[in-house]
């Protein structure tokens, strides 16, 4: 059989500078990272536009996720005609109105509009004439008292309004409730 050669830098002693450079360089990239993700998070709330959404609870915990409040908004399930040609999963664009201090929805696009306030979503089914989109503002996580105490309120009223944020992109993040009673203290 032929003796397989294998390359000098396999068969040399580790360098002690190398193996300090290249544990910096994970260091750095993994910082990175999470500076990266940490960003994308926290931008909408710092230089977002605030906009107020009714919503309505759907389950309040989870034994694996925690204490939060699932949220319902009226702006997941709009009615459009021609609902079948948004496809699941698909990136969707919703402008929105305000009206009365509430925003609402307005038209659905799977073009990023131009000008106007709108939030950025995925569409997560079809039903007929009517669309389920997802914004990623769904779950709002909080302390176990204060959960319990929003889910306490929103069942006397059915309904709340919470703050979200919305990027320029159309990114959304749900800040707060729009106080309910003893529940935003």
């Amino acid at each position: 059989m032929d003796k397989v050669t294998m390359p000098s830098w396999l068969t040399m002693p580790p360098n002690r500078k190398v193996i300090k450079i290249g544990l910096l360089l994970t260091l750095l990239f993994q910082l990175s990272v999470l500076c990266v993700e940490y960003l994308g998070a926290v931008l909408p709330i710092w230089t977002g536009k605030e906009i107020i959404l009714k919503t309505e609870p759907v389950d309040p915990r989870s034994l694996f996720r925690g204490n939060f409040v699932r949220l319902n908004f009226d702006i997941n399930l709009i009615s459009r005609i021609d609902a079948a040609e948004f496809k699941r999963g698909s990136v969707v664009y919703l402008v929105l109105e305000e009206k009365d201090g509430l925003w609402q929805a307005g038209e659905v696009s799977s073009v990023m509009p131009i000008q106007g306030d709108f939030i950025r979503g995925r569409v997560r089914n079809n039903y007929g004439e009517m669309l389920d989109i997802d914004y990623g503002i769904e779950a709002f996580f909080m302390p176990k008292e204060k959960a319990l105490a929003v889910e306490k309120e929103m069942r006397g009223t059915g309904t709340a309004k919470v703050r979200v944020f919305i990027s320029d992109t159309g990114k959304a993040r749900a800040v707060g409730f729009k106080c309910i009673a003893k529940a935003c203290e």
